[in-house]
């Protein structure tokens, strides 16, 4: 799905060759700092590489028109931002984006499955850090784009529900024949879902392997 070739980021990231997201869970771990969200960065086209070529789906990252690459790849930072005053209008705000339709009803599943007892008229202004990036989560669940990129998603979690929500990713990255590329800080959690597991340290791809199924 993505390959990168004799890709550098300034002194961040270097990377010879690599293949990402031929199946369905990708996990990226590594050290703090070594370049696991430029990495990320670099697949969503939010920065380019001062040398080298990415590509999508057989196509180069510079060929797509942002609007269209950013419907189909979606990226889920550590510090989401939320729209709108409720997280009801941050839902309907992200479906205005997407240009796909949003189920209210399946939000509020979708805020269960990952473990959030919050009503879609909460205001966003009273979440903590941690359940923003869960609420983001659920609206990038909801707009389901071919491809997820996701930094650290349970980073604020305790590790019961780390696990918990780890594996409902992958349940649903599988049953709707979707992708997901995953930074984590937990790589023996995401080790147990993953077909893929790649390691980054010092800005350097230091393993990829493919688990067997």
């Amino acid at each position: 799905m993505f390959l990168l070739q004799n890709v550098k980021y300034k002194n961040i990231l270097t990377v010879e060759e690599l293949q990402l997201g031929e199946k369905a869970i990708t996990s990226i771990s590594g050290p703090s700092g070594g370049g696991k969200t430029t990495l990320l960065r670099l697949l969503n086209n939010i920065i380019s590489p001062d040398r080298g070529k990415i590509f999508y789906q057989e196509r180069n990252l510079e060929e797509y028109e942002p609007l269209e690459l950013r419907r189909r790849v979606m990226m889920l930072p550590q510090n989401p931002i939320l729209y709108g005053d409720s997280i009801r209008e941050s839902f309907l705000k992200a479906q205005e984006f997407s240009g796909s339709e949003v189920s209210l009803t399946e939000a509020e599943e979708m805020l269960e499955h990952l473990h959030l007892e919050k009503k879609l008229e909460d205001s966003t202004e009273e979440l903590s850090g941690g359940e923003r990036q869960r609420i983001a989560l659920a609206r990038l669940l909801l707009i389901s784009p071919e491809t997820m990129l996701l930094d650290e998603p349970t980073a604020s979690l305790d590790s019961s529900n780390e696990r918990d929500i780890v594996h409902f990713l992958a349940e649903f990255a599988r049953y709707r024949g979707k992708k997901m590329i995953m930074v984590t800080h937990a790589p023996e959690v995401a080790a147990s879902v993953a077909d893929q597991e790649v390691i980054i340290e010092d800005g350097h791809l230091r393993s990829s392997k493919f688990n067997s199924p």
